[in-house]
């Protein structure tokens, strides 16, 4: 969208006097023009940022010596720094070289109590061979000490209970010989960590296609679209279509980072045609799983014992039976001119279907993209490998396999097919009216939410269908669908001693945690690397054949899930009783499903999946619950002072004698009220009994009864005054007017910038109008079409927004809008407002859309210098 913003000025209580003299008290003569300038605003800081007092920023201008002492900071941040464990140089994008000074540890104070987490992230540097170390202290005690590593890019560590509160020296250094780094560390309320997002959205997508909803009341959008729009290449369902950017609207891009510029302009475009509800790029999803690793077979299950499924078996000797399991994924190994799959799973594979080639056999031909793992084939086998003497048996071995091919060469594949695929399973159609499998395993992911992939699974839930997703290896935070979706069990992984695996997803998203294995640990102490064993092929003679193989991934996490759903699907079964989605999250969220330790957190959800305790459960009948919304509690005078707590009813009981109990003197509440078949509270922030910057925590305790039994839950309470508007501060800010439109390699290069430092908790920024002149200013602009934005350069290597790096975008971060300069007028008091964190592509933020080979916005290079500003208080730092 292109704004071209008001332009009109009004001056507020100024007076402009000129000379006069005599006694007519009157002058021909003008006042001076006030020259405002093209372009001028502010730029507020958000909440708790703070900046690394020695970043190659700032040791440029300080001879390149590092701070000596320790950096105080506040209760809750989120600081950006910069290490080096030597100085030296590396080759810039223009062939200058850059020069980067050493600055081997940074040390802060930063008061914590018992229980609370300091997080650090390593975003590397040009180099990427940086390892940085984590340690936190108190008076000569070592409270906890971790380091990043490849594939682990986020380290944490937290306190005991038994810890005191108290200031505690946090140090983050960088391993012997690791080059320049960026970092991030973040200390702040649980809440807050859970949508803490650091990187831009990366979801890929294919180019050229859209998921469009259309309006079914606006008869003429289909026609309109026709005109030159879009074409319509498929009908997904409902007012769902795929379509695809004709020829005309394309301008011939050569480059991938062009194409996909290209199509995320055209989706905006779609969004804003009359009669178009959403629109969002054909995204792409990947398999869920990690490198294949050779080991023998023999005695290396340990994962079922993990989950205890030897007592599961004993309930359910059957072993699932009748009980259909659709996965879709990449297809069953099938052995060349044999129409039959791997024969360990052979006998319970029931027909399915290919979404990729789009027939009736869903076979997986192997990869010609890397190695070809069989991932669909590995799932498939934990899930049902038949019990017979030879190989493996899966969870629920005598259940049978729906295989949906979804997922082609390399493990990926498109959301479309996924969407197709789930619609054609759940018997979303005229002529099916039951669905095609009781439940689906999601070994894939990677998407960001999509309203028509919700709705699918929606559908499948309705009619009794139970979905599990894997929640993706990425160790981070934020959400991945279709995991994250609230109809779909999200899971974990934990390697052999039940620890998260250091590449799991994790966050409030998740649900449950289940063996995936971890090749890096030996948990179980056996001597083995703690890697999932399952059905698979290898090459031999130039010819795959049936075989067996270790891998690890929340992938392999999924089916044991799967599994254990489809036994508790045969045992109602065999009871003339019905399972549903509403029924399993009851008895997990009440602690029958797993190892429940008490309490629900973001790692492994509500504990490690327990198949013999969760069939033991499920013999009792139903379990009523009341589930809070939200879980936890996040007030502050610069959020919410005050909070409504849903209490969902999950099951078919009666509840009765709902009871709240706080002994908190900052918080007032009251008691939940019964409002349209919903228990509903209201609490909020008595300021006057907090102190400024001071985190506040506790607990509310809901009592009650369903059916007569006594139950209670725990619903904690996060609280803070912040008073850190003034000491807010993230670094040196370069104010850019970029190009629209970015180079071959990702880049958007700047036409005209300004450096600026905070004051007050905000900067203030303006330009100036290009006045002809050589040489021609930093500061000056021509007129024409940019984007504007602003970021720090912690690393010094002349670009801004780097993940680790703070950044703005006008009007907001993730949905910059183009900004027009015109001749003669000014365009003043631009807001924006600049964090370390990243929108993310979410419910909340349905207008965002990806960054794929984003790569940040360069500052103006040395070959094509200018004179500094007369008006810059400091030199440019791009030589």
């Amino acid at each position: 969208m292109k704004r071209t913003l008001p332009q009109y000025l009004v001056l507020s209580g100024v007076v402009l006097f000129a000379g006069c003299g005599g006694g007519s008290g009157s002058s021909d003569s003008q006042p001076p023009a006030i020259d405002l300038g093209p372009l001028s605003g502010v730029i507020s800081i958000e909440s708790g940022s703070r900046i690394d007092q020695d970043t190659m920023d700032q040791l440029r201008f300080t001879d390149a010596s590092p701070a000596s002492g320790a950096q105080t900071l506040p209760a809750s941040f989120v600081l950006a720094g910069y290490v080096s464990s030597g100085s030296g140089s590396y080759p810039l994008l223009n062939g200058q070289l850059f020069s980067y000074a050493a600055d081997p540890v940074d040390t802060f104070t930063v008061p914590m109590g018992p229980g609370e987490t300091v997080i650090l992230r390593n975003f590397g540097g040009r180099d990427g061979n940086a390892e940085l170390g984590l340690r936190v202290t108190a008076g000569g005690i070592l409270y906890g000490a971790e380091e990043t590593e490849a594939g682990k890019p986020s380290v944490s560590v937290t306190l005991d209970s038994g810890a005191p509160e108290r200031n505690y020296s946090v140090e983050v250094t960088v391993a012997n010989g690791g080059g320049p780094a960026r970092y991030v560390l973040v200390k702040a309320a649980d809440t807050q960590l859970d949508n803490l997002s650091l990187d831009w959205p990366d979801h890929q997508f294919l180019p050229g296609q859209a998921i469009v909803t259309l309006d079914t009341t606006d008869s003429g959008t289909m026609s309109t679209l026709a005109t030159g729009m879009a074409n319509a290449e498929r009908h997904l369902g409902g007012s769902d279509w795929l379509m695809r950017m004709p020829a005309q609207a394309s301008s011939r891009a050569v480059s991938a980072t062009q194409r996909q510029a290209e199509t995320l302009s055209w989706v905006t475009q779609l969004r804003q045609m009359p009669g178009v509800k959403d629109a969002v790029p054909n995204y792409t999803m990947s398999s869920m799983q990690s490198s294949p690793v050779d080991e023998p077979l023999y005695r290396l299950q340990w994962h079922y014992d993990l989950i205890n499924g030897p007592g599961a078996w004993q309930l359910a000797s059957d072993g699932g039976q009748d009980v259909e399991v659709a996965v879709l994924d990449s297809g069953l190994f099938s052995p060349r001119g044999v129409t039959s799959w791997h024969p360990d799973l052979n006998e319970n594979v029931i027909p399915g279907r290919d979404f990729v080639d789009g027939d009736n056999y869903p076979e997986d031909p192997g990869s010609s993209v890397g190695a070809s793992v069989f991932h669909g084939t590995h799932v498939a086998g934990t899930v049902a490998a038949v019990v017979n003497g030879d190989g493996i048996g899966g969870v629920a071995f005598g259940s049978k396999i729906v295989p949906v091919r979804v997922l082609g060469e390399g493990g990926a594949g498109s959301s479309t097919d996924l969407i197709d695929a789930i619609r054609w399973v759940t018997g979303q159609s005229p002529v099916l009216n039951s669905p095609r499998a009781d439940v689906v395993n999601l070994s894939l992911g990677g998407l960001p939410r999509i309203q028509a992939l919700e709705d699918a699974i929606a559908f499948g839930v309705g009619r009794g269908m139970i979905f599990v997703g894997a929640a993706g290896n990425s160790a981070t935070s934020t959400q991945s669908f279709p995991a994250a979706s609230p109809n779909v069990l999200a899971v974990s992984a934990v390697d052999a001693g039940g620890r998260l695996a250091s590449y799991s997803n994790f966050g409030s998203w998740i649900d449950l945690a289940a063996p995936g294995g971890d090749a890096s640990r030996d948990g179980n102490n056996d001597g083995r690397a703690d890697v999932i064993w399952s059905t698979s092929a290898v090459e031999q003679d130039g010819q795959f054949v049936a075989s067996y193989t270790g891998l690890q991934g929340t992938s392999m996490a999924t089916p044991h899930v799967s599994g254990v759903m489809a036994l508790l699907k045969a045992q109602v079964n065999a009871q003339e009783r019905a399972l549903t989605y509403s029924d399993v999250r009851a008895l997990l969220e009440s602690g029958e499903l797993t190892d429940f330790p008490g309490s629900r957190n973001d790692q492994l959800g509500y504990g490690v999946l327990d198949a013999a305790k969760a069939l033991q459960a499920n013999l009792d009948g139903n379990v009523t619950i009341l589930s809070p919304s939200p879980s936890q509690v996040s007030l502050s005078n610069e959020g919410a002072t005050s909070a409504t707590v849903t209490l969902n009813q999950i099951g078919e009981g009666v509840i009765s004698d709902v009871v709240l109990t706080e002994n908190l003197v900052w918080l007032s509440s009251t008691q939940p009220t019964l409002e349209n078949e919903q228990y509903v509270f209201h609490v909020s922030l008595v300021e006057s009994e907090i102190e400024p910057d001071k985190a506040y925590r506790g607990d509310i305790s809901v009592s009650y009864k369903d059916d007569g039994t006594p139950r209670s839950l725990r619903i904690p309470v996060i609280a803070q005054l912040i008073s850190d508007e003034q000491a807010r501060n993230a670094g040196t800010h370069f104010v850019l007017l970029v190009d629209t439109t970015p180079d071959d390699d990702g880049f958007y290069w700047a036409e005209a910038q300004v450096a600026v430092e905070a004051s007050e908790g905000s900067y203030r920024f303006r330009f100036d109008a290009d006045d002809g002149e050589e040489p021609r200013r930093l500061n000056e602009v021509s007129p024409g079409d940019y984007f504007l934005v602003a970021g720090t350069d912690i690393d010094g290597d002349g670009i801004i927004c780097q993940p680790g790096e703070a950044c703005a975008e006008y009007p907001i971060s993730g949905l910059r809008e183009v900004i027009t300069i015109e001749e003669g007028q000014s365009l003043l008091d631009i807001r924006m407002t600049t964090s370390f964190t990243r929108p993310t592509i979410s419910a909340a933020t349905p207008d965002v859309l990806p960054r794929p080979g984003f790569q940040g916005y360069r500052l103006i290079s040395p070959e094509r210098d200018r004179a500094p500003a007369d008006d810059e208080s400091r030199p440019r730092i791009t030589q």
